[in-house]
């Protein structure tokens, strides 16, 4: 029996010009409030503090609303749509896409210099179409215009128009896939998807929410709300008065403590952990089988170094010219990643059979309102769309197969991390190895051309780098949403592309705009990654990479341990652990930013759980919410004054 959507399921034009007017307030606020106070941003990972900051002030609009128009208020499954809008688009904004466009298109033109050849070496590999139109323009944005200049937008326009088509089509087809996933995902496989948890909880269940229900109604809610209120207040007075003390939370080193102990503990010395209020409220709401994994995998990769450190293999080891251990185990993660890929359409063959053999009806037989694009148009557009990249990507010089061979290792993390996030709730899905180094040491980078290598560190700097950012995690939260909130899918894809669209462009006017006025040449995240991944390419043209047979035997290896890990979770009730954390064990994130935090939340889960039961866990609840938005919130209302103020910070931001 179909499924129907209840009343006041249809994303009405209105709702969608409040998702419009959301997504672009946040693109317009976003690069001032990071690049030139740096106090904040719109959030980066699988949980966005921006779209969560913009349902609270939704949430109050809509209040108002009640009072004074009732009428004209909105009810909770449009307020779900919005939020879907701003979730789908928002990661743009930030790391995931934008922000390296405009990096990777001036970056190699501005550093170009007689003494590292790029002149002959890179540029010549790069298509005109993808550069900008006046050469003095990149020296302008990294620089800041002349006094009296104004900015050159013609000069932008035939790159941005290039990547912009190129970004359309590559979440065209992010959002096929998911929705040709999703169904079963949802439905047969009931994942839990934990994220999706938070809007649901803010809105609650009247049927016109308010700032004034939902779990904010919660006194323990607040109770929780106010710890990392607390801090985030403390620290941002320190800022005005340093006599004002201030707790350090994030960043905080380990490594130190093993500094003159030698080896093989000098594989510890990058070790750091990170206190994050979100990633604890998190890491509460999620299975224990899955928090713990996440923090005790990165243990055991630690554990792991040492081993290899106390027979001489690593870096700068008597054995580091046979075998290096951190690359090992990244390329563990990234065949664990393949494996959990195949896993997963696997498990969905029959409604991806289902759907492929739709092309061949003559009528779809699907009346789901519920899904976003039928089976088979899925199937469709997920078709057209990777065709479109693929001429996009021979028209500027690779081969269609180097093309082939990186997009579907992409794929494969890709639909990974969307699993960990909708099974799991990871927050910052980071891998150790990305799908670049996979094909170059696998291959060897003497069988690609040098404009595919070009294009290579381009398509990799841009969309590859940050897999914390990739959208199609939040497209699956926005496809549950969709259920959730019991609306109409035939008009998603078109309020989720036009939110995707409003970013693009009011995002590029917006940093284009801010950057140019302020200089680019010393914002970290602007200049790091286009450094690092032109750095590669570099080294790639001057002496390319080998096939590896040790990396190749690391993929089989992560490949079967990972499936390995799932039948034991899928076969026995006791096995504690899942995959999960393995996956991302030697990322950065779950360095810098997971493990302490998840390790807190999952002792307090598991605490609640056996000395409370079930009962005082349910109660418990709204408090790590609590956390969760008093943390966003705060930082936002503080970034807020930040501004009016003229309080600025170096290392402030929010996740």
């Amino acid at each position: 029996m179909s499924s129907q959507p209840q009343p006041g399921g249809r994303i009405s034009p209105r709702t969608v010009l409040l998702g419009v007017v959301c997504v672009a307030a946040l693109a317009a606020a976003n690069p001032y409030l990071t690049f030139v106070y740096r106090v904040w941003s719109i959030g980066s990972g699988s949980l966005l503090s921006g779209a969560l900051v913009m349902l609270l002030l939704v949430l109050l609009l809509n209040g108002a609303l009640l009072r004074l128009a009732p009428r004209h208020a909105f009810n909770r499954s449009q307020l779900l749509a919005v939020y879907g809008m701003m979730i789908v688009s928002v990661g743009l904004a930030m790391q995931g896409g934008l922000l390296y466009i405009v990096g990777a298109t001036t970056y190699p033109f501005y550093t170009a210099s007689p003494e590292n050849g790029w002149d002959q070496l890179i540029i010549p590999h790069i298509p005109t179409w993808l550069q900008l139109a006046d050469p003095r323009a990149n020296d302008w944005f990294w620089e800041g215009l002349p006094a009296g200049m104004s900015i050159p937008w013609a000069a932008w326009a035939r790159p941005m128009a290039a990547w912009f088509s190129f970004t359309l089509a590559l979440l065209g087809a992010m959002f096929c896939l998911g929705a040709l996933l999703s169904k079963d995902w949802i439905e047969r496989q009931r994942l839990t998807f934990p994220l999706v948890e938070v809007p649901l909880a803010m809105t609650g269940d009247s049927p016109r929410p308010s700032i004034g229900g939902g779990v904010l109604r919660s006194r323990v809610f607040w109770m929780g709300f106010s710890l990392p209120a607390v801090f985030s207040i403390l620290n941002w007075l320190n800022r005005i008065s340093p006599d004002v003390p201030a707790v350090k939370l994030t960043g905080i080193a380990l490594g130190g403590y093993f500094s003159g102990m030698g080896p093989p503990w000098t594989e510890l010395a990058d070790a750091s952990a990170s206190i994050l209020f979100p990633v604890i409220g998190v890491s509460y709401l999620l299975p224990g089988e899955v928090s713990l994994s996440l923090w005790l995998f990165y243990v055991l990769y630690r554990v792991q170094l040492l081993i290899w450190a106390s027979f001489g293999i690593t870096e700068g080891g008597q054995a580091s010219g046979a075998i290096n251990a951190r690359s090992f185990i990244g390329f563990e993660e990234a065949g664990g990643f393949i494996a959990l890929t195949l896993m997963a359409l696997y498990q969905s063959r029959r409604a991806i059979f289902a759907a492929v053999t739709g092309l061949l009806r003559a009528r779809s037989l699907e009346s789901d309102l519920h899904e976003p694009l039928a089976g088979r148009r899925a199937v469709l557009g997920f078709a057209l769309c990777n065709g479109f990249m693929l001429w996009w990507a021979m028209h500027a010089g690779m081969s269609w197969w180097s093309f082939a061979l990186l997009i579907g290792v992409f794929y494969a993390i890709l639909i990974g991390a969307s699993r960990l996030v909708a099974a799991g709730g990871v927050m910052f899905v980071d891998t150790g190895v990305f799908p670049r180094a996979v094909v170059l040491r696998t291959f060897g980078a003497l069988p690609f051309s040098p404009a595919s290598l070009t294009m290579y560190s381009y398509l990799s700097l841009i969309y590859m780098y940050d897999p914390m950012n990739l959208a199609m995690p939040q497209i699956m939260n926005s496809f549950k949403l969709l259920r959730a909130g019991h609306l109409e899918g035939r008009r998603w894809p078109w309020a989720a592309g036009l939110s995707v669209a409003i970013m693009l462009v009011v995002g590029w006017l917006a940093l284009v705009s801010v950057i140019s006025h302020h200089g680019g040449a010393n914002r970290t995240w602007l200049w790091d990654y286009p450094q690092w991944a032109f750095g590669e390419l570099d080294s790639t043209l001057r002496s390319p990479e080998t096939p590896d047979n040790s990396l190749r035997i690391a993929l089989g290896v992560g490949a079967a341990f990972t499936l390995l890990l799932v039948w034991l979770n899928a076969s026995f009730v006791w096995w504690p652990l899942s995959p999960i954390g393995f996956l991302t064990a030697s990322s950065w994130s779950t360095n810098s930013l997971l493990w302490a935090s998840v390790l807190i939340g999952w002792a307090l889960s598991t605490v609640v759980r056996r000395y409370g039961g079930l009962k005082l866990y349910r109660q418990a609840r709204p408090a790590f919410i609590g956390m969760i938005l008093g943390d966003y919130l705060t930082r936002a209302g503080l970034a807020g004054l930040s501004a009016a103020f003229g309080v600025k910070s170096v290392v402030s931001y929010g996740w």
